[in-house]
């Protein structure tokens, strides 16, 4: 059973402990830092070779986070990672998504997102589909529970983040006659402040080296400057604390309030 050295986060030690028993569980892993924890947490908790680990390439700006979850699904020896071409859903987004490779949609910067409860990086309707298909895989390989590392603590906010959603997607599973999956999203009310103490706490934030949660990469470098990146280096700023990660520009990682005017 795996055991948190951070006081303030019992409370997710609660919860998982409250999951009930699985041979086996799937975990959605983009190769972002949510997703990266949740699984990392996964394999304290039930065994690697008992966590299943799926990735998706639908043609994001950012496909580089494929490569770092098969990195990390290495370095933590967790069961068979498979990787899913889902291609056809960057195509359906790239006329108004930001984040798929070729459109000419602009990225935003976190000041231009700040209260948009739909920003330009959002892909319609990606997380119903992923979400679905990991519950296809998962009764496939005779699994009843997904695990994914949604949180909807963002600056800026997706409707297919939320509990209400998760829940929905929930109601429509347990129409299964004969093989009832359930999504579990643990994380779903903590911030990436709360989820870097849950790193913390199992010692292994140097595990996120194999993380990526830049919109805009270059040569396997985040930009430092995107939405995503302004949360991350955020949360790692406000605990004290070294993203093990490179970036294009450079961060002063010991300055607790950080000036993104100029970013």
């Amino acid at each position: 059973m795996v055991e948190f050295t951070h006081d303030s986060i019992k409370f997710l030690d609660n919860r998982v402990i409250k999951l009930p028993e699985a041979d086996k569980v799937v975990s959605i892993l983009s190769g972002g830092m949510d997703s990266s924890i949740m699984t990392i947490l996964l394999v304290k908790y039930y065994g690697a070779e008992n966590v299943y680990p799926i990735s998706f390439d639908y043609n994001q700006k950012q496909v580089v986070e494929v490569d770092r979850a098969k990195a990390l699904c290495k370095e933590i020896k967790t069961a068979e990672h498979k990787t899913f071409d889902l291609s056809v859903l960057g195509e359906i987004a790239k006329p108004m998504c930001a984040n798929i490779a070729g459109t000419d949609v602009e990225m935003p910067t976190i000041k231009d997102v700040l209260g948009d409860p739909q920003p330009v990086t959002y892909v319609p309707f990606r997380n119903m589909i992923l979400l679905t298909l990991a519950m296809s895989y998962a009764e496939t390989i005779d699994s009843n529970d997904v695990f994914t590392g949604l949180q909807v603590h963002d600056e800026y906010g997706y409707w297919d983040t939320t509990g209400p959603f998760v829940d929905s997607l929930n109601a429509v599973a347990n129409q299964n006659r004969t093989h009832r999956v359930a999504i579990r999203a643990p994380f779903l009310q903590l911030s990436k402040i709360d989820e870097l103490k849950i790193c913390e706490g199992m010692d292994a934030i140097s595990l996120l080296k194999h993380s990526l949660t830049c919109y805009n990469p270059k040569d396997g470098k985040s930009c430092g400057k995107c939405p995503s990146c302004s949360e991350r280096i955020n949360s790692f700023m406000k605990l004290n604390l070294v993203d093990p990660i490179d970036y294009q520009v450079e961060i002063p990682w010991r300055q607790m309030a950080f000036d993104w005017s100029n970013v």
